[in-house]
């Protein structure tokens, strides 16, 4: 993405740029970071303190600031839509790059809004993770944590509910196509091809009993990849999984596997990258 640099890490303790010549980490921002996403001429991360961009790799612009923690980004396949999803649950748009935001408040209204406040943790569900594929532009797959999946075919002006099979404690949603995203969820990977209205779990194959707290799933050249951390005797540990095109499930060793477990993904110049925690 930049010349000079070859990753950047976002972390609870802040955002790192590794160079290419192996030096540093660089600590770019003090904030906690949720999530890293590419955009056109840069990439724009999301924080505790709202929403920063880079087009050099080095220097950030603080974008904009919402109610709650940004924790949840998207970006539209022309580039011309950014989403952001907060806790509190919503969900914000920007058409002008940044520049100025609109909440998409129909999510405020749903039926299902109650269930979620009063079913999290805190004081609010959150907008934990977002989803748009190139083949369907105007529609914003949401995971609600904890609450489900919720889809949109307008770009987040009015949702349906697509929630039934799928565990509602939802981590990550991953977009294969136009109607087939994966589910990484607190009990379970899921999947479906109909856009949400039905759902297969998927790692009741695996075989693993002590490893389905799904964190993140990615897919790279037939591949798709996902971790979970245990619970029970293998707490705090994690397992990595491949899952060919063919269904073949392998379970991959990595250093600290009983000490941490896979919460992210990237991939640069073919590489595949699992960032621990």
């Amino acid at each position: 993405m930049f010349s000079t640099m070859v990753l950047l890490v976002g972390t609870f303790d802040g955002l790192f740029a590794l160079n290419e010549d192996g030096t540093g980490p660089e600590r770019q921002l003090d904030a906690t970071v949720h999530r890293l996403h590419a955009v056109e001429d840069g990439c724009i991360a999301a924080t505790e303190t709202g929403l920063y961009r880079t087009t050099d790799g080095r220097t950030w612009d603080h974008v904009a600031e919402f109610p709650g923690a940004v924790v949840a980004t998207a970006v539209s396949p022309d580039s011309d839509r950014w989403y952001v999803g907060t806790d509190h649950a919503a969900v914000h748009l920007s058409t002008d790059d940044g520049a100025s935001w609109r909440e998409l408040d129909a999510l405020q209204s749903l039926p299902d809004r109650e269930r979620w406040r009063d079913r999290a943790p805190g004081d609010d569900a959150s907008v934990r993770t977002m989803a748009v594929h190139q083949d369907a532009p105007e529609r914003l797959a949401v995971g609600i944590e904890p609450g489900g999946v919720y889809l949109s075919v307008d770009g987040g002006e009015t949702w349906s509910a697509r929630s039934a099979g799928v565990h509602d404690d939802v981590h990550h949603l991953l977009a294969l196509g136009a109607d087939e995203y994966v589910a990484a969820c607190g009990n379970g990977l899921y999947r479906t091809d109909d856009a949400g209205r039905t759902w297969l779990r998927q790692d009741t194959d695996f075989r693993d009993f002590w490893f389905n707290y799904f964190r993140e799933s990615h897919s790279h050249e037939g591949t798709l990849y996902a971790s979970a951390n245990g619970w029970g005797p293998v707490a705090p540990g994690g397992a990595l999984f491949e899952v060919a095109d063919d269904g073949t499930v392998e379970r991959y060793p990595y250093p600290g596997e009983n000490e941490s477990f896979v919460i992210s993904w990237t991939v640069r110049d073919g590489t595949v990258y699992a960032g621990t925690m």
